[in-house]
């Protein structure tokens, strides 16, 4: 399956969904606006004129990153009713701000901005800037490597039993009893054997034009500085394998340590990265923020080039559709099925922590596991040189109410996520997919917020997530 064959099927399926183009127009529509856009009755109602904001405090809690506290943030501007365009856009400018924090050092803080339809033309602005920090990210190998499920030794113990398939729980609970590796090093710790921390400061910047009503070429780049750490030979406490009680230890060297002296990878140390990127899309989503029909097709390319400053040089090709689906639009208005399935190669002098860095028309994310992608698994628990991935959702809005002046609408959303890593495209297949289920409430304020909240299991791990915006 090449990366050809993909584009023309695409193409194909724009074909085949193109009839909306032949949608009856109205007189004070602008012309880069399909009717398809146009909110309905009772969304029109409800929608606000002029500035506005929405937010909630943010609480989090996971083995890996600690439990924090942050806020998030949306400040709108909508515009006025007697605007040509107010009654097809999600709003005219929309600044989002992140601040998160916790206990285990992890660090994220963001800041951006979004203008559909800049200035009342065909044009999209957006820029993204932030610093985040992390200083347990999860490494198991890249590509095919990383599928294996987790195992560990009882007590950490060499020569004891080995407990397969196991829950990330005890995996890690069997890793933080330390090793006796003789005189000299009677006390070895193992903790942090798949663990790094990672910090990384950014900006992106792009914009795209909307073609035809449905179509939207873009382009855009982004600079970042990225600072990779490791905790080989890290003094630390470890339990005794025979009291349980902690002692000190001496971290032994790390699974990334390895697998850089034998070649399996670069960028150990980090770099700078920097991308220029581009794409087309075919787009036919009612509403963007919380679509109830309509596609996303798109493929794009990000090049990482040494001749405007980036440390390394590679290529990525992404490719993914969106649909969303009202089966029973007349009896269940309210019922949605959401679909996306996504595909990724990179090719190139790609350094390990860029596998798990993806990015599309709708903003960047990471790889297989967490919120975004596979929500049964933590954090980009999976990556390589190419990934698939599939999502689906149930969405179905249980009820709506006014609260403090504030309109909300309440969705039920049972969902399914499976998808999995491979070395080589040639190699992409229907076997050995890793799965992930869970039920999850949508909380969809004054329309444009979406705020999310997940329970999310697998055969690893059970998770829950908390934040602004649909998955996908």
């Amino acid at each position: 399956m090449s990366f050809g064959r993909v584009v023309h099927w695409l193409l194909v399926s724009t074909i085949v969904v193109s009839p909306l183009l032949a949608e009856e127009r109205k007189s004070d529509v602008p012309e880069w606006l399909g009717e398809f856009k146009k909110l309905d009755e009772k969304e029109l109602a409800n929608k606000r004129e002029g500035w506005y904001a929405t937010g909630l405090p943010l609480f989090g809690n996971d083995a890996v990153n600690g439990s924090g506290l942050g806020v998030l943030a949306n400040i709108f501007y909508n515009g006025t009713k007697s605007d040509s365009s107010f009654k097809y856009t999600p709003y005219e400018h929309m600044f989002n701000v992140g601040i998160y924090r916790t206990n285990r050092g992890t660090q994220n803080n963001y800041l951006a901005w979004d203008a559909p339809y800049f200035l009342d033309t065909a044009y999209r602005l957006r820029a993204y800037v932030g610093h985040d920090a992390s200083l347990y990210n999860q490494y198991f190998g890249v590509g095919t490597e990383s599928l294996q499920p987790l195992y560990y030794r009882d007590r950490n113990a060499d020569g004891s039993r080995i407990v397969r398939n196991a829950n990330f729980s005890d995996f890690e609970n069997a890793n933080s009893y330390s090793k006796n590796r003789g005189p000299g090093r009677e006390f070895t710790s193992t903790q942090h054997y798949h663990d790094y921390q990672f910090e990384t400061s950014y900006g992106q910047f792009a914009a795209d034009k909307t073609i035809f009503q449905v179509f939207r070429v873009w382009g855009g780049v982004e600079f970042s500085r990225n600072i990779v750490r490791r905790y080989d030979g890290k003094s630390t406490e470890a339990k005794d394998p025979l009291t349980s009680g902690k002692v000190p230890a001496i971290e032994d060297s790390s699974k990334l340590t390895e697998d850089a002296n034998s070649g399996k990878i670069i960028g150990i140390n980090g770099g700078n990265l920097n991308y220029v990127r581009a794409g087309i899309a075919y787009d036919t989503r009612d509403y963007e923020p919380d679509p109830d029909r309509g596609w996303l097709i798109e493929y794009n390319v990000n090049k990482a080039e040494r001749t405007i400053g980036s440390d390394f040089n590679y290529l990525r090709h992404f490719a993914q559709i969106k649909n969303f689906y009202q089966p029973f639009p007349k009896l269940f208005e309210e019922f949605v099925i959401a679909q996306r399935v996504a595909l990724t190669k990179v090719e190139g002098n790609v350094p390990f922590f860029e596998y798990r860095y993806l990015f599309s028309i709708d903003g960047p994310f990471g790889a297989l596991g967490g919120q975004n992608t596979l929500r049964g698994y933590r954090q980009e628990r999976f990556f390589g040189p190419v990934i698939g991935f599939y999502n689906i959702e149930f969405r179905y809005r249980v009820g709506s109410f006014s609260l403090w002046d504030q309109f909300f609408q309440l969705s039920i959303v049972p969902f399914y996520d499976v998808g999995r890593v491979w070395d080589k495209l040639k190699q992409v297949n229907a076997l050995d997919y890793k799965h992930s289920r869970g039920l999850g409430l949508r909380l969809i304020w004054d329309q444009a917020t979406v705020i999310l909240m997940d329970y999310a299991y697998s055969r690893e791990d059970q998770l829950f997530y908390l934040d602004i915006g649909h998955t996908f």
